[in-house]
Order: structure tokens, then C-alpha cells, then sequence
């Protein structure tokens, strides 16, 4: 695969909804760091912002590293991820905050393990599948191993508590094996033997067990004191932004109504701020980016960085799914924050790396539509594939044979494509 220019639309847009959410936590952030932080109103941007700069080098780095290196990474990152789990689970390694230990080092320097295997296990599922490409359909040998890798995971994340990272590790890993070509029945029967799991440990803690209770129910007075007053206060703001918001800064949430604005229920502060125009643009902005990593997982010819591509954008888009569909009551609270907008340092970073890896993909894209005019017309041909380069041409003899099917529906740019001398 040739190497060009990245996705310029990608990579606009992801810095586009940086600095949307640079702007709303500092919006949602200024009373509570006042007023329960006791500290400055910059508090918690300052803090997003260190992210978001060292966020925004990284995936800038990782755009420019070649593609192969990442399926050479893919052993190592897999390794380093459950490694990291296994030590946040350690009394006096793991940092405990809350009643849940999911966070390694210092308080100041902490990062939380779960969010890098969000994208570990991509890399993971990617090189498996891409290894095995022959034994996709085969339980034992092309679903059971990566499987087993998957469940591993999934159990560890769960053990810290972490029931909403754990899901969303699960769907996105579930939506890079679907795209790998696993049969339905196959995936059907992964999801039968998940629910008992997750509905046990849903159960196990009792803020989980409010959780699902009272969904449904947020309004019904049998239920007040069950954990239903953060939706409540959410779905009042939602209300109270109408079409076109109270305007930036002036929401009434934030002013220590809504519990920890900044975090994962900031989407309901930008419907108050900005009203559903606001929150609609926002909407557009994930919309453009899943779109544009799915047409860069289209059009890539290698099967590891495809399999990687959709698993990027799966985790991009069940996170916005979970986190509007928990803020607006259609869905049981989950604690998922919304990507590169709600309030997490190691969140933000994940994402802004997840990024780098899939504008690195974009640039050894096939154009479905070369530009023929800017190649000299004796080298058009060098610049198709071999199957399609070795097809008659009007003029040059033979012309009465005809492609094969295989000839006709090979990709504008593939593995024998020749290079232009």
C-alpha cells in the first residue's frame, strides 16, 4: 500500500470535538471546583487541558508511524494491558478512591488501566483474526481463542469495579469479531452465556442493583433515595435548555444541582447551555467522525489495519450511544463518559492515541477513483492492481477478452499493486 496524506476531515473533526469539550468542562467545572474543590475555576480545565496537549502530540506521533509496526506492537500492547489489570487489582499498586480500585500510581500521576485495554484488546482481536483469517468460521480454533482473550479482559475490568468499561470493552471487541466474519450463531450464543455474567455482577453491588432498579422509574416517588436524583436533576437541565440553550456558562445545573457536571453527565449541562442546536452539533461532529472511520476501514486493503479501523470507530460510537442514551433515561447508568468530551485525563488520552492509530490507517487508503489525468497515459496502467493491470485494453490487442468477476471487483489499490517508477 502506497502512503499519502491522512484524513484531513478525521483529523479536523477529532480536534474539533477537543475543543468542544475543552470548552464545556470549563463551562460545567467553574462552581463545583469553587465551591467543593476549594480551588481555582480553572481547576479541572487545567487539568483536561495537560491531557488534551499531551493527547494531542501523541496522536500526531502515531500518525506518522507506518501501519506494519502496529500489528508488530499488537503482542506487546496485549501483554502490557493485562498486566496492568492484574496489578490494579494488588492492595497498595491499585489506587482505591470511592470504594472502587481502578487507577495505578500516585494520586497526582494516577492512569487508569481499563481505558488502554479499551484499545488493547483491539490490536489484540485485529492480529488474531488477521493471522487466522482461514479458521474465522471455526468455533474451537477461529472464535474460542480470542474469546478466551475477550472474557479475560472483561472479568478483570469487572473486578474493579467497572461494569460500564467492562461493556463497552465487550461490544467493541464483539463488533471487531462480527466484522472478522464470525457466524451469527456464533455471536448469538456469545451473548446468551454474557447476560447471566453481567446481570451477576450487575446484582453483586447495590448501587448497581439501585441502577437497574429504578430505571424506567425516574419520576415515581416510590423510588426517591434510590440513586435516581443525578438523572432527575440531568433530564431537568434538558428541559430547561430548550432549542437554543441559556447560553455558555449560564446554566443553573452546574451551580451544585447536578452532581459532578463535568463528567459523564456534561452532555446534559451542553443541552441547557446550548440548547438542542448545540447538542445536535455535537451529535454531527461524532456523526462525521464515525463515518469517515468507516470509509477509511473500507477502503483498506490489509486486513489487520481494517479490522483495527471498525474497531476504533465501535468504541468511538457505543460510547456516545451508552453516555446520551444513560443521560436522557433511555438507558440504565453506566458511568461511560462521553469521548474527548467529558472529564478524564486518561479517557481523553486513550482517545486522542485511538485517533493517531486510525489517521495513521488513513493515509495507505485505496482511492476508489484515481486521478488518471495527473499520470502520464503510458503509466496509467502501472498504478492498478496486477489483476486488473493484466486486463485487455481497447487498441493494444486482445480486446475481445473479457475481465473475470475476481478481475472486476478487486479494490483500486491492493497488496500487488505496482509502484510508479
Amino acid at each position: 500500500m502506497q502512503r499519502h496524506k491522512p484524513d484531513f476531515i478525521l483529523l479536523a473533526t477529532t480536534l474539533c470535538l477537543l475543543a468542544y469539550g475543552l470548552v464545556m468542562v470549563f463551562s460545567a467545572s467553574m462552581v463545583w471546583a469553587i465551591q467543593v474543590s476549594l480551588a481555582s475555576p480553572s481547576y479541572y480545565f487545567v487539568h483536561q487541558l495537560e491531557s488534551a496537549c499531551i493527547g494531542v502530540v501523541g496522536m500526531l506521533i502515531l500518525m506518522n508511524v507506518p501501519y506494519h509496526r502496529f500489528r508488530k506492537m499488537a503482542k506487546w500492547i496485549t501483554f502490557g494491558t493485562v498486566g496492568a489489570l492484574m496489578l490494579v487489582l494488588i492492595p497498595h499498586i491499585g489506587f482505591k478512591a470511592q470504594g472502587v480500585r481502578r487507577w495505578i500510581g500516585p494520586p497526582a500521576l494516577h492512569f487508569q488501566p481499563s481505558e488502554f485495554a479499551l484499545v488493547g484488546i483491539l490490536f489484540y482481536l485485529a492480529y488474531i483474526y488477521d493471522k487466522n483469517e482461514g479458521r474465522t468460521l471455526q468455533f474451537k480454533r477461529g472464535v474460542l481463542p480470542p474469546l478466551i482473550m475477550l472474557g479475560l479482559q472483561f472479568v478483570l475490568v469487572l473486578l474493579e469495579p467497572d461494569m460500564g468499561t467492562g461493556m463497552l470493552l465487550l461490544l467493541s471487541g464483539l463488533a471487531v469479531m462480527f466484522a472478522a466474519g464470525i457466524r451469527w450463531r456464533h455471536i448469538v450464543t456469545i451473548g446468551l452465556c454474557t447476560l447471566p455474567v453481567v446481570f451477576a455482577f450487575a446484582r453483586f453491588e447495590s448501587y448497581r442493583n439501585k441502577r437497574l432498579a429504578v430505571f424506567g422509574h425516574t419520576w415515581n416517588p416510590a423510588y426517591k433515595g434510590q440513586g435516581v436524583y443525578q438523572l432527575q436533576q440531568a433530564l431537568i437541565a434538558i428541559h430547561h435548555g430548550g432549542w437554543f440553550g441559556q447560553g455558555l456558562g449560564r446554566g443553573i445545573s452546574p451551580f451544585l444541582y447536578l452532581p459532578i457536571p463535568y463528567a459523564d453527565f456534561i452532555f446534559a449541562v451542553i443541552v441547557e447551555e446550548l440548547g438542542l442546536v448545540g447538542a445536535g452539533l455535537l451529535l454531527l461532529l461524532f456523526a462525521v467522525l464515525i463515518w469517515r472511520g468507516i470509509r477509511v476501514s473500507q477502503r483498506l486493503s490489509d486486513r489487520f489495519s481494517s479490522l483495527l479501523a471498525v474497531g476504533i470507530v465501535s468504541l468511538i460510537g457505543f460510547g456516545v450511544i451508552i453516555n446520551v442514551g444513560a443521560v436522557t433515561g433511555l438507558m440504565p447508568i453506566t458511568g461511560i463518559p462521553l469521548p474527548f468530551v467529558s472529564y478524564g485525563g486518561t479517557s481523553l488520552l486513550v482517545k486522542l492515541l485511538a485517533m493517531g492509530v486510525l489517521l495513521s490507517l488513513s493515509r495507505y487508503t485505496s482511492d476508489p477513483h484515481p486521478a488518471a489525468a495527473a499520470v502520464p497515459d503510458g503509466k496509467v496502467r502501472a498504478l492498478l492492481p496486477a489483476a486488473v493491470a493484466r486486463s485487455p485494453v481497447p487498441g493494444e490487442g486482445g480486446g475481445k477478452k473479457r475481465r473475470t468477476a475476481r478481475q472486476r471487483s478487486a479494490p483500486a489499490l491492493s497488496r500487488n499493486a505496482v509502484r510508479l517508477k
